[in-house]
């Protein structure tokens, strides 16, 4: 495997990573848009909650696997290409979003701030990805 073939195989790795911990949110969202005409139908309902835990339970470990994906993504793309302003702009945003994740989990009196911004990162996340990918 060549610098250039690892390089793009640990892009991808970043991009399923990452929308699997974006999966949370979503499993959420129609968890509470849904739920009352979900349970009406009661073993999708039941196959449908045992994801979302998986993928509740899951989100810290997916996230921080972006970030260590991002890291040596970086770091292989940086002495195989050279620097990429898309990409730095993209591993910085998706730095901040890990950072966040950890204060809001360890700071549960921290106040909901923080939770509004880190939704609104994955959206500007996505819209640095899909800059530095295309």
């Amino acid at each position: 495997m060549t610098l250039y073939q690892l390089g793009r195989v640990l892009g991808y790795l970043i991009v399923f990573f990452y929308l699997m911990a974006l999966m949370n949110f979503v499993f959420k969202w129609i968890h509470r848009t849904f739920r009352e005409s979900m349970k009406k139908n009661e073993g999708f309902y039941k196959r449908f909650t045992t994801w979302m835990l998986f993928f509740v339970k899951n989100h810290r470990l997916f996230g921080a696997l972006a970030v260590v994906f991002v890291l040596v993504h970086f770091s292989v793309q940086y002495f195989n290409l050279g620097f990429s302003n898309t990409g730095a702009i993209a591993a910085a945003l998706m730095i901040v979003q890990a950072t966040l994740g950890g204060y809001g989990s360890r700071k549960k009196s921290a106040g909901k701030g923080w939770l509004y911004v880190h939704r609104i990162i994955p959206v500007l996340l996505l819209l640095a990805m899909a800059n530095h990918i295309l």
